[in-house]
């Protein structure tokens, strides 16, 4: 498999049974992501539809050769819980279509299964490591408005018409998913910061636009959303 024939890059990562993280990123412009590569899951995913592909590309340039040339799987006992990294890419379409309905007959990858105490330390586990969070890193604005638009019905003016959002019914669960996923921000040590997320973006709720103001430091997070005039 070529890089030029990749069409889909799917990353995934699970601990002990739970999804950690999941996205797929299609060249089409597809994008859908679940959580932010921690635990516990984040119960809210959004789907979008971006007219070109503004996160295809960047990643695709990163897929080593080598990794398309012959698939890589690995998997060891974990009597103390499984740790399972998956990275697949798949292209050739067999129906004609490019997004999540697309029949790909075209498919590689790496599968690392692992124990959770595993020392297995091969250069692999630090590509997955890497390539995961190389994805999470330009999908986090975007799903961040995806999280912004469960919680608070703000919807960013830039955040594509074709989106669809998964999310609990329960007001109070959307509530707890998303103060675990802020926690889970403050925690990383990625250094990620919602400051930037929002800068220069515009919200609408009700006919009304809004400016979002976010403080965030170590320890502490807040919101805010001021009318714009």
């Amino acid at each position: 498999m070529k890089k030029e024939d990749v069409e889909m890059i799917l990353f995934r990562l699970t601990v002990a049974g739970n999804e950690a993280v999941n996205i797929k990123v299609y060249k089409d412009g597809t994008t859908c992501r679940h959580s932010i590569g921690a635990l516990p899951e984040i119960g809210i995913s959004g789907m979008s539809c971006f007219d070109g592909s503004p996160f295809f590309a960047g990643l695709q340039e990163k897929i080593p050769q080598q990794v398309l040339d012959k698939p890589i799987m690995y998997e060891e006992p974990a009597p103390n819980g499984l740790l399972e990294y998956v990275v697949g890419f798949y292209g050739a379409s067999t129906n004609g279509m490019t997004g999540e309905r697309a029949d790909w007959s075209l498919s590689t990858g790496v599968r690392l299964a692992l124990d959770l105490n595993s020392e297995f330390n091969h250069p692999i586990r630090g590509f997955m490591d890497y390539f995961i969070s190389e994805a999470l890193e330009v999908t986090n604005a975007w799903y961040f408005d995806v999280l912004l638009k469960s919680r608070y019905n703000m919807l960013c003016t830039t955040l594509p018409k074709q989106t669809m959002i998964a999310q609990p019914k329960a007001e109070a669960d959307i509530t707890v998913h998303f103060e675990n996923y802020i926690n889970q921000l403050l925690d990383s040590g990625r250094k990620w910061s919602a400051v930037d997320f929002v800068k220069d973006k515009t919200y609408e709720s009700e006919g009304m636009f809004y400016s979002a103001l976010v403080n965030q430091d170590e320890n502490s997070f807040s919101i805010n959303f001021v009318a714009k005039q």
